[in-house]
């Protein structure tokens, strides 16, 4: 196949539900966490094994636990942001394309293509972004919900933009407490935050009685109120999420 049509490879950030070290496997080569997350280039589409695993220091030594051991699919051209729930699921918070390309046809165009591209009505992003969950939309066009992330078309930003929410879940990782955390993370989201977005700012907290007073706080600024329930397996508690739907009254 000639370079000029070469399917483009993805990129996968990979996160925990918790502040700990860790490092994740994808087929059998290592890669260690910096600064509370993985980051693994230049992966090729398609299947690929990946395990996750935990490290804690015990008086014993270090003792190493998995917290996933599974396949994850890769589609061409993507910015991928996942976690490993506390039920030990891999979740996609959100996905972004990483380069536009130019081409036509049914291959992985901008205009006019049918492939994985930004091509009109494509499934992964494009003008009218049908992908589900967290593609990147930016034609111009319908803009259909897209969870955990934005919408660059002729509706303006959909929460707070990957760069910003970025910078944002990298400053928090800075801090060491969580009243930090949480005053930083209400001050960042009063122009709009997606459920997802929310979700991940309230993983970011050790404590479940503050991914509650995040929640709370920031549940008027949620731009995606009817998908808030993306949010449920942030808590440790089924109390604490018990609570927060008696606030918003919805029980």
């Amino acid at each position: 196949m000639p370079a000029l049509f070469a399917t483009p490879n993805s990129e996968l950030t990979i996160t925990i539900n918790e502040n700990a070290g860790f490092y994740a496997v994808i087929d059998g080569r290592q890669y260690d966490s910096r600064g509370g997350s993985v980051l693994i280039s230049n992966l090729n589409h398609g299947n690929h094994r990946l395990e996750v695993v935990k490290s804690s220091l015990t008086l014993g030594g270090t003792v190493y636990d998995y917290l996933y051991r599974g396949s994850v699919n890769i589609l061409p051209n993507k910015r991928i942001f996942a976690t490993i729930d506390r039920f030990g699921a891999f979740v996609i918070l959100r996905t972004e394309n990483m380069h536009e390309n130019n081409g036509h046809g049914n291959g992985y165009g901008h205009n006019g293509g049918s492939g994985y591209g930004y091509g009109n009505n494509d499934y992964y992003g494009g003008n009218n972004g049908y992908y589900g969950t967290g593609s990147y939309g930016s034609g111009g066009g319908n803009g259909y919900y897209t969870s955990g992330s934005f919408n660059t078309g002729g509706y303006g930003y959909y929460g707070m933009s990957p760069e910003s929410f970025s910078m944002l879940l990298a400053s928090m990782r800075r801090e060491s407490f969580d009243d930090t955390r949480v005053h930083m993370a209400l001050s960042a989201v009063s122009r709009g935050v997606t459920s997802a977005q929310l979700r991940d700012l309230m993983l970011m907290l050790t404590f479940d009685s503050n991914r509650l007073k995040l929640a709370k706080g920031a549940y008027s600024f949620v731009v995606d109120k009817n998908n808030i329930f993306f949010i449920n397996d942030a808590f440790t508690f089924n109390s604490n999420a018990d609570e927060f739907y008696r606030y918003i009254g919805t029980w």
